[in-house]
């Protein structure tokens, strides 16, 4: 940490980025868009099919692909639900066990 006239600089820079604005925008549908502040780019790449961005944004870490989210810390619990239940809703149909034990 680099001191001048008493300010830290890294806290300095720090702040000067906060102001800058980084916004992550999605065109959700036609006519709806979403913008949320940019906190972080962990990764951003380009494979041999599409663009890949893991970032950090409102929603925490998101995993973004050609532009369009596919999963976020936030809502992680939808994909968890979904992946789960029918599994076990037909365990429980074929053994006929109503408690799915």
């Amino acid at each position: 940490n680099h001191q001048e006239n008493g300010v830290n600089k890294e806290s300095a820079i720090e702040a000067e980025r906060a102001k800058c604005g980084f916004l992550f925008t999605e065109d959700v549908a036609p006519g709806l868009k979403i913008e949320v502040d940019l906190k972080r780019i962990f990764c951003s790449t380009q494979s041999q099919y599409q663009k890949i961005d893991v970032i950090e944004t409102y929603f925490g870490k998101t995993l973004v692909t050609d532009g369009k989210t596919q999963s976020a810390e936030f809502d992680e619990f939808v994909y968890h639900e979904s992946l789960v239940h029918p599994p076990m809703l037909t365990s429980a149909i074929l053994s006929n066990d109503p408690d799915g034990s």
